[in-house]
């Protein structure tokens, strides 16, 4: 059983196509099949089922998937590892963030970080929080910029081989258009929202859980008018009228299209915005100099953040 395998079969299950996984590896798909099945061989046992579209695991395959990720991120891990023992200075640092945090204040983070360590290649990949921490313990981040959300990331992921360390607490505010009905009120509690159609992030974002959460608990369910992947999009349809929303008050009130920001009254549970990474291997030298400097950019608030990084008001 090579580890190539191993990896082939993953991307597969993830892809649910040969075609795209083969792809993906950068192997031909006749090459890629002949190693898949080369591993079922010696298993003794069928791990995907190639008769339907899209491809799926079998019950053996479903079961053989989570010690394969497992593999796989400890092999990506131990390459690390031994690259930092052996000093190169070279590398390669995969960050994960929310797109609003990204936006923040990662630009100066990563000026600075680049300037200390020339050679080694920054990768910032933008995610929504539960797709974070998936990639993260899977050991395809080395760290990752995210949200905890009050009722939905609950559970301590230190089980699952992470450690997550506060940074500072969002504010979140509604926003709506310059000329929209409610833009002269001074408040507005989430009732006030009940007849407006809303843009949303997509399903599996922490905002996106805060306002199904939030309008529930008002009695009811927020109308959709538009559904997007980032926060810049979201507030930029807000600012042109197609509906109203609820983000971080950094979002709101970083340069952007114009928007009307105002406090809710009762407040919504804050969102906390956080730092993570893996605790089952040791970090990096590369890890351990990002860690402070996203300490020292990100820990009094996103609002130092911005004046430090020129854009603020």
């Amino acid at each position: 059983m090579e580890l190539r395998q191993i990896e082939y079969f993953v991307v597969v299950a993830g892809q649910q196509n040969f075609s795209r996984a083969a792809d993906a590896v950068g192997v031909a798909q006749p090459a890629l099949s002949q190693q898949i099945r080369r591993l079922e061989g010696e298993l003794g046992v069928v791990l995907l089922d190639r008769s339907n579209r899209p491809v799926t695991l079998t019950e053996a395959g479903a079961a053989f998937l989570a010690r394969a990720e497992r593999i796989v991120a400890e092999a990506k891990l131990a390459k690390d590892d031994m690259r930092e023992f052996a000093g190169a200075g070279r590398g390669r640092l995969v960050i994960g963030a929310l797109p609003s945090l990204a936006r923040v204040a990662l630009g100066a983070v990563l000026s600075r970080f680049h300037a200390a360590h020339p050679g080694i290649e920054l990768v910032l990949r933008e995610e929504t929080t539960d797709q974070l921490e998936r990639l993260l313990g899977l050991g395809e981040l080395d760290l990752a910029l995210l949200h905890t959300v009050p009722g939905m990331y609950t559970g301590d992921a230190s089980h699952r081989g992470i450690v997550m360390e506060r940074l500072f607490d969002e504010e979140l505010v509604a926003i709506v258009a310059t000329g929209h009905r409610l833009a002269d009120r001074k408040a507005l509690a989430i009732k006030d929202l009940r007849d407006e159609g809303f843009v949303l992030r997509a399903r599996g974002s922490g905002l996106a859980h805060t306002i199904a959460t939030a309008t529930t608990a008002a009695g009811f369910n927020p109308v959709v008018a538009a559904e997007c992947s980032s926060v810049g999009t979201l507030r930029s349809l807000v600012s042109a009228g197609i509906g109203v929303s609820i983000v971080a008050r950094s979002a709101a009130e970083a340069p952007g299209p114009p928007v009307v920001v105002l406090p809710l009254r009762p407040s919504v549970p804050s969102h906390t915005a956080a730092v993570a990474w893996r605790s089952d291997s040791r970090p990096s030298a590369a890890v351990v100099s990002m860690l402070a400097l996203i300490r020292e950019h990100l820990a009094a608030g996103p609002g130092a953040a911005l004046r430090r990084s020129g854009r603020g008001r």
